[in-house]
C-alpha cells in the first residue's frame, strides 16, 4: 500500500458512542427477506452503523421509509447522514454530510403459506441517487479516491433475487445481486457481486399462544461472499473477495415495533484500495410499523 496512506484518528466521541450502543445488541438481517411490505402496514426504520478498516473509521446515521404498493410489490426510500475519518496525502481528512440516497424496490414472484410454514420467492431492485457531496477533478485528478467521498455523483443500481422459507421456529433465507456503477470523469468504480445465506432461529417464545402477539427474540446469523472487480480510471487495485460472518439478533418489544442488530466481522478480505482491509462493522435499528 503506498506510504501515503496511515491509519486514520480515531472516531469521534458522539460516533463511539453511537457504535458502542450498536454492539452489545449484535444484529441487523444483511441476508435480504423474500417477503414484501403489506399495504395495511407501512414502517419507518431508524439504524446506526459503523465499521472499521485498516485506512478508514465511519459511521452513518439513517432513515428508511418503506411502503406496500400492492400485496406483492413494495417500495422504501433511504437518506444517510455519514461520516468518514481517513488519511490521504499526509493529511488527516475528514468527510461529513448527506450521503446518497437509495430508491428501491421488490417484487414476490412467489409466495406458498401454511400453518407456521412459508415459502417465498422474490426479485429486488434499487438506484442510489447522487444526493451526497463529491468531489470534482482538480488539475485531471480527483483529491482523493470516489469511494472516500460521501457521494459517488452517479447513479448506481443494484438488481437481485431472494428466497425465503419457514418452518415454525426457523427461517432460512438466501439472496444473488449485483451492482454496477456510472461512470463520472473517467472513474467507474468495478462490478460487485455479493450472494448472502442467513438462518433465524426463534428462541422466544417457543410457541405462540392462539390469539396472542407479544415479545419475541430471534437469533440471526448472516454468512455473505462479495467479489468487487477493479475500478477503472484510479490508480491502484480494489478488486477482490470479501467473506463476512455476521451474527445478530431481533428482539420484537411489541408488535409494532422491533429492534435490531449484528456485528460483522471478516473471515476473508483480499481487497485492496483506499479502505485497505476490513477489520469490523456493526448495525443498531429500530423498526416501527403504523
Amino acid at each position: 500500500m503506498p506510504s501515503r496512506f496511515r491509519r486514520p484518528p480515531r472516531v469521534p466521541a458522539v460516533v463511539a458512542v453511537l457504535l458502542a450502543l450498536a454492539l452489545p445488541a449484535c444484529a441487523q438481517l444483511v441476508t435480504e427477506n423474500a417477503g414484501t411490505v403489506s399495504p395495511e402496514l407501512p414502517h419507518l426504520r431508524f439504524l446506526i452503523r459503523g465499521g472499521e478498516s485498516r485506512f478508514v473509521t465511519e459511521g452513518a446515521v439513517v432513515g428508511q421509509v418503506h411502503y406496500g404498493l400492492l400485496p406483492n410489490l413494495d417500495c422504501f426510500v433511504s437518506v444517510p447522514v455519514s461520516r468518514k475519518e481517513f488519511a490521504w496525502a499526509g493529511r488527516e481528512l475528514t468527510e461529513n454530510g448527506l450521503g446518497d440516497a437509495t430508491v428501491g424496490s421488490k417484487l414476490n414472484l412467489y409466495k406458498n403459506d401454511g400453518v407456521m410454514t412459508s415459502t417465498r420467492f422474490a426479485v429486488f431492485g434499487n438506484v442510489e441517487l447522487p444526493t451526497g457531496r463529491w468531489r470534482d477533478r482538480v488539475h485531471n485528478e480527483e483529491p482523493y479516491p470516489r469511494s472516500l467521498q460521501l457521494g459517488s455523483g452517479t447513479f448506481d443500481g443494484t438488481i437481485g433475487a431472494a428466497a425465503t422459507a419457514i418452518h415454525d421456529r426457523h427461517r432460512f433465507a438466501i439472496d444473488l445481486a449485483a451492482r454496477a456503477s456510472t461512470k463520472r470523469g473517467g472513474v467507474r468504480p468495478g462490478v460487485e457481486a455479493r450472494i448472502d445465506a442467513a438462518y433465524w432461529f426463534r428462541l422466544l417464545p417457543a410457541a405462540f399462544e392462539p390469539g396472542t402477539a407479544g415479545m419475541e427474540l430471534r437469533l440471526v446469523v448472516d454468512l455473505s461472499y462479495v467479489h468487487r472487480w477493479r475500478t477503472h480510471g484510479e490508480s491502484g487495485n480494489d478488486s477482490g473477495h470479501q467473506i463476512w460472518i455476521a451474527p445478530g439478533a431481533q428482539f420484537y418489544a411489541t408488535p409494532s415495533v422491533l429492534f435490531e442488530g449484528n456485528v460483522a466481522l471478516p473471515a476473508l478480505d483480499t481487497t485492496g484500495g483506499a479502505y485497505g482491509r476490513a477489520r469490523w462493522s456493526a448495525f443498531l435499528a429500530v423498526k416501527i410499523l403504523f
